[in-house]
């Protein structure tokens, strides 16, 4: 983390505005400081050697690669600031190998360094720039030696052997320094761009995951809209079916009783709005559930009668039986009612003309079972796992052409598990139609 501050100090803050720019800043900045460590060393050789020439071209070097570093806090081009890296590196090079004797120098062979320093530290372009250039000075100081040009070896002679144990491994430890602070540089790079990727996918999760709850929300709302298009045609129905009673009514009484019925039914369709608005912005199923005790008998007389006039118009009778003298539960009225008005609704639609649907109250345990059984076609076995699901359309069809959305059994699971209770096609006693059966809390 020290070397790391110490390396983004030498860095112009406009660099760390691209990425490439900041990895060959950082990239440049570790080479010149290695390369000025690695020239100190053959300073002290130069001395050894008494080799003069060494001595002011190595200190050059160390001069020359640590100062580098403050260019680069500079706007000057990174490119610009790597060839004139190579450039030091190049005039130490040419000018050893020149004063040590040519092509018989132990430094000859480092001219070849100088193409891949810049490809490792600037690009491509400068590496065959000067590449060119290197071959050339190659080709022209071997053509000298063809030549018998005498070149000066202006070291100590008699340290031959050392002079080249010294020299030529430092070739290869100079380019392996650079090529491993490159490898480092190119290393965190591809670690960083790993990092960005997983950055990615990971944004994509989420987009992903929020566009499946933005779906679920559709979905939701669309199912709210659904339910309210379902279930108030029930409560319209009735007071379509109360209307036609008062205009054949001609007992005041009862035709009061009529105008009962409908404001009831009224109220019920609205309440049912509200808490279809609530479970909306509540986003949650059933949020707000108003738990009463409630004694199921009168409820379910008051809303037979409220259905009698929907049944009268296919001449169905609809009874009500009670073999058990528990009848208090812990429910939601509101969604209560719109339970049994399902599945009367349901019962009276899908049974022929002149037939009975029976509701009939047992009690079990801590459970009253409330099973509402028509004499219609019944379910079909294959069918029983579709019953509950939204939107699922049985082949079996209403008998007096009613409308049939799939979407009556769906509420009535869901509105009886919000209430504690369980819901089941009870198929041993459908023998002569379908018979359903609720099962809910008793009060204690």
């Amino acid at each position: 983390m020290v070397l790391n501050g110490l390396i983004d100090f030498f860095i112009h803050p406009d660099r760390f505005k691209s990425d490439d720019e900041l990895r060959k800043a950082r990239l440049l900045v570790r080479g010149s400081l290695l390369t000025s460590l690695f020239s100190n060393s053959y300073l002290w050789l130069s001395f050894y050697f008494s080799f003069q020439m060494g001595i002011y071209m190595m200190l050059m070097n160390v001069v020359g690669f640590l100062l580098l570093p403050f260019l680069v806090k500079t706007k000057i081009p990174i490119i610009g600031i790597g060839n004139i890296y190579v450039l030091i590196g190049a005039i130490a090079v040419t000018t050893l190998a020149y004063y040590s004797g040519g092509t018989e120098s132990a430094l000859y062979p480092w001219i070849v360094s100088i193409p891949v320093l810049a490809l490792l530290i600037v690009n491509r372009t400068s590496a065959v720039f000067w590449g060119a250039i290197s071959f050339t000075t190659m080709v022209f100081i071997g053509f000298l030696a063809i030549k018998e040009y005498p070149f000066p070896e202006a070291y100590d002679k008699s340290l031959r052997s050392e002079w080249f144990t010294a020299i030529v491994p430092g070739l290869l430890l100079i380019i392996l320094f650079i090529a491993m602070v490159f490898e480092f540089t190119q290393q965190k790079a591809l670690q960083r761009v790993a990092n960005q990727n997983a950055e990615l996918l990971q944004q994509q999760a989420v987009i992903s995951e929020q566009k499946e709850e933005l779906k679920s929300l559709i979905e939701e709302k669309d199912y709210i809209i659904r339910i309210l298009s379902h279930d108030l045609r029930g409560p319209l129905g009735n007071i379509k079916g109360l209307i036609r009673m008062m205009d054949m009514e001609t007992d005041a009484e009862r035709k009061d009783e009529c105008k009962e019925l409908i404001l009831q039914t009224s109220l019920n369709a609205e309440n049912l709005v509200n808490r279809v608005l609530e479970m909306d912005r509540s986003e949650q199923e059933s949020d707000k559930v108003d738990f009463k005790k409630i004694d199921l008998l009168p409820l379910l007389d008051e809303l037979i009668n409220k259905m009698q006039g929907l049944a009268s118009k296919k001449s169905i009778k609809i009874n009500l039986l009670c073999y058990t003298d528990k009848t208090t539960v812990v429910v939601d009225k509101t969604y209560v009612n719109l339970i049994f008005e399902n599945l009367l609704s349901n019962a009276i639609k899908f049974s022929q003309p002149q037939k009975n649907v029976t509701v009939t109250l047992n009690s079990k345990n801590d459970y009253i079972q409330i099973s509402v059984a028509d004499q219609g076609p019944g379910i079909h076995p294959e069918e029983e796992d579709h019953l509950f699901k939204k939107f699922s359309k049985l082949s079996t069809r209403p008998t007096a052409g009613e409308s049939s959305t799939g979407l009556g059994l769906s509420l009535v699971k869901r509105y009886v598990e919000t209430n504690n209770g369980t819901v089941r096609y009870d198929r041993e006693a459908s023998t002569k139609g379908a018979t359903f059966v609720v099962e809910l809390p008793l009060s204690n």
